[in-house]
């Protein structure tokens, strides 16, 4: 349960978009043919046959510079890896709904969860696609202590389309399956099982590292996928991908070519968009307002919640904000909504910090039931002054003093490419100062943040994301919250934390067993304890703050709707994470006829 702090988040803050995203609520009647979301047939769109036109997306890299193996560290062809692979499976990242894809059904006894692939997948060499190619997938994710292997202990292929996995505990339906659709099928056995037969569970550290490093160095120029585009070419400019006939979403796609063109800058972005020039569609970078009111009518916009954004990091080591009452007293002078409004339109406030649900569409309501209004919304800054008073801090000339009679001041680092992060940044520093905190924004490199600040005992609060889980239930959420690695090592949080009881904001601490709370949460399938372990988790959070949740971003995409016909806002279908790769898959996005 502890997680993992994924890389991908950090590219929130510098223009891309985490790695792995989440699905649509197409279900498999769109990928056999069929159903909500399928290709549209009528003479105006795209007719009965092949549309002569590509659908071009951004990449990030020179394309005859990429490589192949996700597991590598550098120059994977994640744009095209997204189409020439296959997800397992996708779900909604507004209802939550699961969405079979490669896994098509499955089934969980006790600690046995049995999964069933989609029948006659070939390998884009013809190779037929297995169920050992699957248990490849989860023993190299194992190597590398992926979080996957946090919830899941073994897998083996009981028959050719036939996987069963061992589970480390009895998880429920939803949070393990959950935790599968973050995976795709991209080590054929045929290629990775040399690697799979080299690995013990008992072999030493040193030979781990060494056969980690090994698939790491193993970086195909060209791919072998089993996705719904196969490799075709690459030069310095352009990756071309032909339409694999054999896929199963083969009748959902009406265009012959998926083109990742090479772009070095969002403003290169924003330029093709604007001039409908270069690019159909993209996910994979943020548009500020002043782009976005430029763009012609044909560009569409969809919004994607991300249950993710700015918070504050606190270090709960350090003299002050180890203190409750500081770290709430903090959170009271922090304006949210302002923050929300200053930055940019994708952004909205956190109305009440407790680790559930977006702020965007307002599911974050959704378990509250009748406690709702118990839980803190931290905006009294006359609380904030109580607060601080009451752990011996004074207000002097409009400054606020430390009990030891020295200036309550700090610095906020955070790295200077995080634009987004930098803007909210300097709100906050210049909100506590206005209250008499005197804090100041300090803008520093990323080496300087990750090898000086965060992770170091060399800071009191950082900006940081407050949902690294990259998941949207509540269980992954609060767990990243409460129990990851980053909060218990960075930010020093306890492993038992002392919170009120609930509803009592101000009554007798008491210590909480959380790993208990969220190992049940995880398992139970009771919708009633469900519902009152996440209050409850919340409530810890909400009144033990180990980080402070401020706003919640949204991921955008852009459609050129000249050359594509797509969803309409709000549809079912807008709620995937990521639109350029799934939404051709079940016939969502189809080419028009010019």
């Amino acid at each position: 349960m502890s997680g993992a702090a994924g890389v991908a988040a950090f590219a929130g803050c510098s223009g891309d978009t985490p790695e792995e995203g989440t699905g649509t609520g197409v279900g498999t009647g769109a990928i056999e043919g069929g159903g909500e979301g399928s290709a549209s047939t009528s003479d105006d769109d795209s007719g009965n046959g092949l549309v002569d036109q590509s659908l071009t997306v951004p990449g990030r890299y020179v394309p005859t510079n990429l490589q192949w193996n996700s597991y590598a560290p550098s120059h994977y062809a994640q744009q095209g890896g997204k189409v020439v692979f296959d997800p397992f499976l996708r779900n909604n990242r507004k209802t939550g709904e699961l969405i079979p894809y490669l896994f098509q059904d499955w089934s969980i006894d006790g600690k046995t969860l049995t999964v069933n692939i989609r029948e006659n997948d070939t390998w884009h060499n013809g190779d037929p696609v297995t169920a050992e190619d699957v248990v490849t997938k989860f023993k190299i994710d194992k190597i590398f202590g992926y979080a996957v292997s946090d919830y899941i202990s073994d897998a083996v292929a009981a028959d050719e389309t036939t996987v069963e996995y061992t589970m480390e505990s009895n998880y429920r339906e939803s949070v393990i399956m959950t935790t599968l659709s973050r995976s795709w099928l991209n080590t054929p056995t045929s290629r990775y099982g040399k690697f799979v037969e080299r690995y013990d569970p008992e072999m030493s550290e040193e030979k781990l590292t060494q056969l980690q490093s090994d698939i790491q160095d193993y970086q195909p120029s060209e791919p072998l996928g089993s996705g719904p585009f196969k490799y075709e070419s690459a030069d310095q400019q352009v990756l071309t991908l032909a339409k694999f006939e054999d896929h199963a979403s083969a009748d959902q796609i009406n265009f012959p070519y998926y083109e990742v063109e090479y772009m070095t800058s969002n403003q290169q972005q924003w330029a093709a968009m604007k001039n409908l020039s270069g690019l159909d569609a993209t996910t994979t970078t943020f548009f500020p307002k002043r782009i976005r009111k430029s763009l012609p009518d044909a560009v569409q916009e969809f919004r994607i919640p991300s249950h993710n954004g700015y918070s504050i990091a606190f270090n709960h080591d350090d003299e002050d904000f180890g203190k409750r009452n500081v770290r709430r007293a903090i959170a009271h002078v922090i304006d949210q909504n302002r923050i929300a409004t200053l930055v940019d339109d994708t952004k909205t406030a956190v109305k009440v910090p407790l680790g559930v649900g977006s702020f965007h569409n307002g599911t974050w309501d959704r378990y509250l039931g009748d406690n709702k209004d118990i839980y803190s919304s931290y905006t009294d800054k006359k609380k904030a002054t109580q607060l601080l008073k009451s752990e011996g801090y004074e207000k002097r000339n409009g400054t606020w003093h430390k009990p030891n009679g020295d200036k309550f001041s700090f610095d906020i680092p955070v790295p200077a490419g995080w634009s987004d992060f930098v803007s909210m940044s300097r709100i906050i520093s210049q909100m506590l100062t206005d209250f008499g905190i005197e804090a100041t924004n300090q803008n520093v490199e990323n080496t300087t943040f990750f090898g000086q600040h965060w992770g170091s005992s060399n800071f009191k609060i950082a900006p940081w994301f407050w949902n690294n889980s990259g998941q949207t239930d509540p269980f992954f959420t609060q767990s990243w919250i409460l129990n990851s690695g980053t909060v218990k090592t960075n930010l020093n949080y306890p492993q038992e934390p002392k919170a009120p009881p609930m509803g009592k904001p101000d009554g007798k601490l008491e210590t909480v067993d959380i790993v208990s709370k969220l190992q049940k949460l995880g398992t139970t399938s009771d919708e009633k304890e469900i519902n009152q372990l996440v209050q409850e988790l919340g409530w810890v959070i909400n009144q033990s703050l180990p980080i402070y949740p401020v706003v919640e971003k949204q991921s955008q995409g852009f459609w050129n709707t000249n050359e594509w016909k797509v969803p309409e806002k709000g549809s079912s279908e807008q709620y995937v994470q990521f639109h350029y790769y799934w939404w051709p898959r079940v016939g969502a996005a189809t080419a028009r006829k010019q």
